[in-house]
């Protein structure tokens, strides 16, 4: 049985789509309430395009390869739009009834911040497509968005149903194609696992599946793709022909809670291992067309999300074709942070995930937290932490030294970006790259190429000197300060007044390097050229490749928006997106341009900067700016990740702020 706010909703919708299918043509539409019933179903259940109605609205694709570059583009995760959301429903029932009698236990009008509990009501998500119109659609060349356009399984009282999830899916791609098809601007959507029905499981296609989000992105999948995303609902998009792609990969097929599939086996009819296949040969085809491309996803990749196979065979992807990728982006997990595929982890798999990682790290716990039931939750923070601090060494080694210096070919950046649901603050990144030099180089060639003359062999990484720092002795963690800090995280008691102790996660995302016996050590520079530690196909990996240098296509930084004053905003005051942070150095921010940032987005600190009051003055970790730009990353390249990993790993205050920014001011869950 279909809920009646769906009913309403589809009823709705239909207004907008007469025909299922076919090119969505929205024209405004009338504020249509949904009447509370007595179970309390949301009065906003519906998303709505409030334009002023002047005529029709149609969505008609421009093209893309004529309208000038922005050089921006936006990364969106996680709306988890909920239609049964009412406004001070209990927490505990997901905001759905029983409105409590204690403030803290009611959900709020435009969401509930800082909270796993409620998904997103209709109006935050209205909040979000009014601002991105506003603001970005005519500042962006494509839009990024990484799954879960329904609301979570999570009351078995309101149980989700298959129809259900397709049209809240229905509806947010339809305001989504308003906003930003008619301006020409690709929208590239991508399989969350609450996009599905159970979540979690979907079996290999053609199937219901795939057919209904075929429907339901049909304005943005190539027709040329349409037989492969019958199959696996995936597909490649050229979001700047002839230049630079989107691959969409539907990441439910490595995700070791899907157990519909069987996990990547090699050479088989698995649909992972059929994704992974397609993927290189997407790959591959892009490289000889001399294109870069940007891999999106819902779950990240790592060893605690993916099976092993999946994982594995991903991660050999990415370093193969790291002179072709140019980044790698994905949502699922509501918290922001990043991390790195790395080759060491490849050669010698761990052959069983469940047993944790031990005997590398400066604490018996390893970010082990003990539940309850005796079983390993572990802190992500402190797991990124460990990682950072494990980085090779930046310099090069004497002679007759067994360690190696870190080697750039074999490390490629995962950003994951967090989510519009309130899990902790509503929020949105906006990313610009380098297209500087667009227009004036010739034409990418369609013929082969095998990339001899761009290769380099990794003995000459120049752009690791880069990656040395100097860092203030008050500002370094030795190890003695560093070790009492992690165990102290991880021991901390229970909260005197009762709250709750951190719980961490069942899931290990960071890095396992632990070697079988009787193996030999890849990361020492005497076996690097090893049969045992060599790829067996092809790797493709160049020090002036976009995704190494800062060049044509190089991502150069991000702005991330957030809603901070979610629980003290109301109907008639609602929150407004402000700038949580920016990897920017601050001179980029300061002067009159409208780039990277739009100047009346700026926070006043930096917005009344100009370069002449920032060239007179020294720069401390005390200036009120500091709060904005805490990275001051000069691009997003793999050398200037690994080069702020390794800063957050040695300076206390840094890593602070990163693990701020990653919960946006709240806790680790």
């Amino acid at each position: 049985m279909i809920p009646k706010a769906i009913v309403a909703l589809s009823a709705i919708s239909l207004l907008a789509n007469p025909v299922r299918g076919s090119p969505i043509a929205l024209q405004h539409q009338p504020q249509i309430p949904l009447v509370a019933d007595k179970k309390g179903q949301s009065s906003d259940a519906v998303i709505q395009d409030t334009r002023p109605s002047s005529g029709k609205h149609n969505v008609v694709a421009l093209d893309s390869s004529k309208k000038k570059l922005h050089g921006r583009f936006i990364h969106i995760s996680d709306i988890h739009p909920d239609p049964w959301y009412v406004t001070k429903g209990r927490l505990s029932t997901q905001c759905h009834r029983k409105k409590p009698k204690r403030e803290k236990e009611k959900g709020g009008y435009w969401g509930t911040a800082q909270s796993e509990d409620c998904d997103s009501p209709m109006p935050l998500v209205n909040l979000v497509m009014e601002w991105l119109e506003k603001e970005w659609a005519d500042k962006v060349d494509f839009v990024i968005w990484t799954g879960d356009s329904a609301r979570h399984d999570n009351d078995h009282l309101l149980p989700r149903s298959p129809d259900e999830i397709y049209e809240l899916n229905r509806q947010t791609v339809a305001r989504m194609d308003a906003i930003f098809v008619p301006r020409g601007v690709p929208v590239v959507p991508t399989m969350g696992n609450n996009d599905l029905y159970p979540h979690n499981i979907m079996f290999h296609g053609p199937n219901k599946v795939t057919n209904e989000y075929l429907s339901i992105w049909k304005n943005h999948i190539p027709f040329p793709s349409y037989q492969v995303f019958h199959r696996g609902a995936y597909f490649s998009r050229e979001i700047i022909p002839n230049h630079l792609a989107a691959i969409s990969l539907n990441t439910i097929y490595f995700y070791d809670s899907n157990k519909a599939v069987d996990g990547c086996p090699p050479h088989t009819e698995d649909p992972g291992t059929l994704q992974l296949d397609w993927l290189e040969v997407q790959l591959d085809m892009f490289r000889s067309r001399k294109m870069q491309v940007w891999i999106m996803g819902h779950v990240p990749p790592t060893m605690g999300n993916y099976y092993q196979d999946c994982y594995l065979a991903y991660a050999k992807l990415a370093l193969r074709f790291q002179d072709t990728i140019v980044g790698h982006l994905f949502g699922h997990m509501n918290v922001d942070y990043f991390f790195w595929i790395d080759a060491h982890e490849l050669h010698h798999p761990p052959s069983n995930r469940t047993d944790p990682p031990s005997g590398h790290l400066p604490s018996n716990s390893d970010n082990e937290l003990v539940s309850a039931k005796g079983k390993p939750r572990y802190s992500l923070a402190e797991t990124l932490l460990h990682d950072f601090r494990s980085l090779p060494p930046a310099k090069k080694q004497p002679k007759g030294s067994e360690q190696d210096r870190i080697h750039l070919d074999d490390y490629a950046i995962v950003n994951v970006g967090p989510s519009v649901v309130p899990a902790f603050q509503p929020s949105i990144r906006v990313f610009t790259y380098n297209v500087t030099q667009f227009g004036e180089l010739p034409e990418p060639g369609d013929g082969d190429d095998d990339g001899d003359d761009d290769d380099d062999d990794g003995d000459d990484d120049d752009d690791d000197e880069d990656l040395i720092d100097e860092f203030s002795p008050n500002e370094v963690f030795t190890d003695e300060e560093w070790y009492a800090h992690y165990d102290e995280e991880l021991t901390a008691p229970p909260p005197p007044d009762g709250g709750k102790k951190k719980k961490g996660s069942k899931r290990h995302h960071g890095h396992d390097h632990r070697r079988p016996p009787g193996k030999i050590d890849c990361t020492r520079r005497k076996n690097r050229d090893k049969d045992e530690c060599v790829f067996k196909k092809p790797r493709y990996a160049s020090k002036f490749s976009p995704s190494r240098m800062n060049t044509l296509w190089s991502p150069l930084g991000y702005t991330q928006f957030y809603l901070p004053d979610l629980d003290t905003s109301n109907v008639t005051s609602p929150p407004t997106f402000e700038v949580e942070y920016m990897t920017y150095p601050v001179d980029q921010l300061a002067g009159e341009e409208d780039w990277p940032v739009p100047r009346h987005l700026l926070p006043p600190s930096i917005r009344n900067l100009t370069k002449s009051s920032l060239a007179k003055r020294v720069r401390s970790d005390d200036d009120p700016d500091d709060e904005f730009t805490p990275y001051e990353m000069n691009d997003l390249t793999i050398p200037s990740w690994i080069k702020l990993a390794r800063k957050m790993g040695q300076k206390k205050k840094l890593f602070g702020k990163f693990k701020s920014f990653m919960y946006m001011g709240g806790e680790e869950p």
